[in-house]
C-alpha cells in the first residue's frame, strides 16, 4: 500500500465504521444517535483497525510466501485477524482514554468473558465477523472507488478531510476536558449535599442520645433539653435547606446547559456513550446518565401523545 492508499482507506473506513455504529445502536436501542467519539461522521477506531488488518495480511503473506491480500485470503483468516487486531485496537484505545480522561467510554464489565471492561468475547467475535464481511464484500467496492477518483482530486479531498478531522479532534479533546471539569464540580456539589445530610443526622442522633441521658436525670431537665434541641434543629434545618436548594439549583443548571448541546459537545457525548463509566466521578456520571435517560423517556412520551 502507498501512503495515499493508507490515508484514503483510513478516511473511508472511518466513515463506514461510523455508519455501522449508528445503525447498530439504532437497531438495538431504537434511537438514532451520533455514535462517533468525534463530532463528524467518522469513527477513527474502525479506520485504524482496517489499516492494521491490511498490514498484518501483508506481513502474513511475506512470512508464508502466499498471496494473502483481501481478494485471496480465506474468510477464516480474515475473521481471525479481524478478531485479534480489532480487539487489540479497542483494548489500547479504551485503556489510553480511561487514563487520559478518567472515564471509560464503553464498559463491558457486565458481559461474560470480559477483560477489565475494556474488551469482551462477544464483541471480539463481532469484530471478527464484521471485519470478514467488510473485507470480502465492501473492500472491493472501496478499491474501485479509489481507482475511479483521479489521484489529484483524491489528494485535494484528503487534505480537506484531514484538516476537518484534526480540527474535530482538537474540539473533541477540549470538550472532554470540559466534561471532566464539570463532573468534578458536580461531584463537589453532591459531596456538599451529603455533608449537610450527615451533619443533620449527627445533630439529630446526638440530640436524641443527649435527651435520653437527661431522662435518667429527671423529667424537667429532659423537657428543657428537648426544647433546646427542637429550637436549634429548626434553625439548622432552615439553614441546611437553603444550602440544599442552592446545591440542587446548581446541579440542575449544569444539567440544563449540557442538555442544550444535544448534537455537539458534552450532551452529545453523554448520549453517544450511555454505558460510559468513571471510577473517580462515578456518582456524578451515574446521576447525569439517569437525567439524560429520563429526558429521552419524556421526549418519547410527548411524541406518543402527539
Amino acid at each position: 500500500m502507498t501512503v495515499y492508499d493508507v490515508f484514503f482507506f483510513f478516511a473511508i473506513y472511518s466513515v463506514i465504521g461510523w455508519m455501522i455504529e449508528v445503525s447498530y445502536h439504532a437497531i438495538k436501542q431504537g434511537v438514532v444517535v451520533n455514535r462517533g467519539f468525534l463530532n463528524g461522521p467518522l469513527c477513527p477506531i474502525y479506520g485504524s483497525g482496517m489499516i492494521i488488518i491490511f498490514m498484518v495480511l501483508y506481513g502474513v503473506g511475506k512470512v508464508t510466501g502466499k498471496n494473502t491480500d483481501v481478494n485471496h485470503a480465506s474468510v477464516i483468516l480474515l475473521f481471525v485477524v479481524g478478531l485479534c487486531f480489532c480487539t487489540l485496537v479497542e483494548l489500547v484505545t479504551g485503556f489510553v482514554m480511561d487514563k487520559l480522561f478518567h472515564t471509560r467510554w464503553w464498559d463491558y464489565s457486565k458481559e461474560k468473558f470480559n477483560f477489565k471492561g475494556y474488551i469482551c468475547l462477544y464483541f471480539s467475535i463481532l469484530w471478527g465477523l464484521g471485519a470478514a464481511f467488510v473485507l470480502k464484500v465492501l473492500c472491493p467496492a472501496v478499491e474501485k472507488l479509489k481507482n475511479f477518483i483521479p489521484v489529484k482530486a483524491g489528494i485535494v479531498f484528503l487534505i480537506v478531510y484531514y484538516i476537518v478531522f484534526i480540527a474535530d479532534v482538537v474540539v473533541t479533546i477540549l470538550t472532554i476536558l470540559e466534561f471532566t471539569r464539570r463532573l468534578e464540580k458536580m461531584q463537589d456539589i453532591q459531596n456538599g449535599i451529603r455533608k449537610i445530610s450527615d451533619n443533620m443526622s449527627k445533630f439529630v442522633g446526638g440530640g436524641t442520645i443527649k435527651t435520653m441521658e437527661k431522662v435518667e436525670e429527671g423529667r424537667e431537665f429532659a423537657e428543657k433539653a428537648r426544647e433546646e434541641i427542637v429550637e436549634t434543629a429548626g434553625e439548622l434545618k432552615d439553614s441546611y435547606n437553603e444550602k440544599l436548594d442552592e446545591y440542587e439549583d446548581r446541579l440542575k443548571e449544569m444539567y440544563r446547559k449540557m442538555r442544550r448541546t444535544k448534537f455537539f459537545g458534552i450532551g452529545r457525548l453523554a448520549r453517544a456513550f450511555p454505558n460510559m463509566n468513571s471510577v473517580r466521578y462515578k456518582e456524578s456520571l451515574d446521576r447525569l446518565k439517569e437525567y439524560f435517560k429520563n429526558q429521552i423517556n419524556d421526549n418519547d412520551k410527548e411524541t406518543e401523545s402527539k
